[in-house]
């Protein structure tokens, strides 16, 4: 097993790389920007949201100075991808490219136990993105020997809230079912997202242990469905930049209609559902936060209050904050490919003790 101390090289290619997909990513989703602007700095009221172009220019801007090519992926030093690479496997019924993921496997012989597992989710609003912009992350993930799991899933406005949901469900779903084919330990699940994947993440993390009516209110599948008792259990979940509760938006305001099917007035249950601050609760998995302190698309102040009622109901929940880094330079900080590599390192490659049944 590879040592702790790692320089920071390998993060500084990853970094590289994601620079020239993630801008690509969020400039093309214009609902994603209304929505998290609309709740940066607003007070609970009934008004318009204004959506503030010089806020967007402000980090597009620097990122269009940093690259103008898409560079190569990061490669280990000696210039081999210690990784393989299955692309485009089917986790689920939907057609197209949701439903699709691609699967990073360790070089490294699996564990007795099988190797850990990480479901990677991609950013973009909801309403845009795909897997390979993460495609950074879950190779650092796979070189230190836990598989990485990057999938698609349906966009809204098309698909809308809890679609994006059931859809992590079935990757889940999808692990353990392949878990023997694919030599997988399914007693070690993690969740990793930024972004709208952060949110994906967080939600799925709180809701597990939630009673299967307040699950179901956050899904379509049907309460009776026997999937439900298939699911493997989120051990460890990380997520960056994550909007974490739509509770107190405007409730008249529409700006996550798209996502949401309507203003807050009009369906208040799905904001509630898919708030991760209303389903806190003490059996909720290790958490991993990260965000940046210049972020003025999703504000430091929700994930903060997030972690801090985390805490007080006796999580493990740990905050980063990246210093003087918008949304999108976060994303490709080297500091935050160090913080996601050292917290799974941590709570997935520690010694599991193996039930004689």
């Amino acid at each position: 097993m590879k040592s702790c101390e790692m320089s920071y090289s390998p993060y500084d290619r990853a970094g590289n790389f994601t620079r020239a997909v993630f801008f690509v990513v969020l400039a093309t989703s214009p609902w994603a920007v209304a929505a998290t602007l609309g709740w940066a700095d607003s007070p609970v009221q009934d008004t318009k949201i204004e959506i503030s172009q010089e806020k967007i220019s402000q980090e597009t801007d620097q990122t269009k100075k940093i690259t103008s090519d898409k560079p190569e992926e990061p490669r280990a030093a000696d210039g081999q991808q210690r990784v393989r690479l299955e692309k485009d496997q089917r986790f689920s019924e939907q057609t197209g490219k949701a439903g699709l993921c691609d699967v990073y496997f360790p070089a490294s012989d699996p564990p007795v136990a099988g190797y850990p597992v990480v479901v990677v989710i991609h950013g973009g609003g909801w309403v845009s993105g795909d897997k390979w912009t993460i495609a950074p992350y879950s190779r650092l993930l796979a070189r230190e020997g836990i598989v990485a799991v990057a999938i698609n899933y349906r966009l809204a406005p098309n698909h809308k809230f809890p679609a994006q949901v059931d859809d992590v469900r079935s990757a889940m779903l999808w692990v353990n079912q392949n878990a023997k084919r694919l030599r997988l330990n399914v007693r070690q699940v993690g969740l990793f997202g930024y972004s709208a994947g952060g949110h994906l993440s967080a939600l799925l993390a709180s809701l597990a242990d939630e009673p299967l009516v307040v699950r179901a209110a956050a899904s379509n599948w049907p309460i009776n469905d026997p999937r439900w008792q298939k699911l493997p259990k989120i051990c460890a979940v990380c997520a960056g930049g994550p909007p974490c509760d739509f509770r107190s938006l405007p409730i008249d305001n529409s700006a996550m209609a798209y996502f949401l099917g309507g203003s807050r007035r009009e369906k208040p249950e799905a904001y509630i559902a898919a708030s991760p601050a209303a389903h806190v609760s003490v059996d909720d998995p290790v958490t991993q936060l990260f965000h940046g302190e210049g972020d003025a698309l999703v504000p430091l102040a929700g994930t903060r209050q997030f972690h801090e009622s985390q805490v007080s109901a006796g999580i493990d929940s740990r905050l980063a904050v990246i210093p003087k880094q918008g949304h999108m330079l976060t994303f490709i900080s080297p500091r935050t490919y160090q913080t996601v590599v050292d917290f799974f390192r941590e709570v997935l490659l520690k010694p599991v003790v193996v039930s004689p049944k």
